[in-house]
């Protein structure tokens, strides 16, 4: 599926629908260029899932992890990664950022995280891969993962 955005709002608001479809123990892999929309994007996804707090990019801290209340299907948990600096699965396993992946109450997001799909599949954790391309200032084409069901109808 593709949808097209052509402002930041509108990227915002996508990514807000994309979290109210959230049910709990996914895992997005996000990718798309540097100032491609991928942070407007999360912060839309943190905000469906019910999260009052400015979501930023953990590029610097690899990990930032929000607290989710009154959600309507149980999520507890947000946890937004970062994996830009080319980090390993080592060295994710080694900041605790992989004990997350899978659990029944969280939704974990990834930037750059397109390296881990052969992990998530060898460890038997749902995910799904989303791509944001720049097309000009403003419009974006997000690419989402087929397999990935949206509650409502976006565009």
């Amino acid at each position: 599926m593709e949808v097209l955005t052509s402002s930041k709002d509108e990227t915002t608001i996508f990514g807000q629908e994309v979290g109210k479809s959230l049910k709990g123990s996914e895992v997005i892999l996000l990718n798309g260029d540097l100032g491609s929309g991928k942070t407007a994007f999360v912060q839309g996804v943190a905000k469906g899932l019910g999260i009052s707090k400015h979501v930023t990019s953990p590029t610097f801290v690899i990990m930032k992890k929000y607290k989710v209340r009154g959600n309507e299907n149980d999520i507890k948990k947000f946890v937004h990664i970062d994996t830009y600096r080319g980090l390993d699965i080592g060295e994710l396993a080694d900041s605790g950022a992989l004990e997350d992946f899978g659990d029944k109450k969280t939704v974990v997001l990834v930037e750059w995280g397109v390296g881990l799909g052969h992990y998530l599949k060898t460890h038997n954790i749902k995910f799904y891969t989303f791509k944001i391309d720049a097309l000009s200032r403003h419009k974006r084409r997000i690419m989402i993962d087929e397999n990935f069901e949206l509650k409502s109808k976006f565009f």
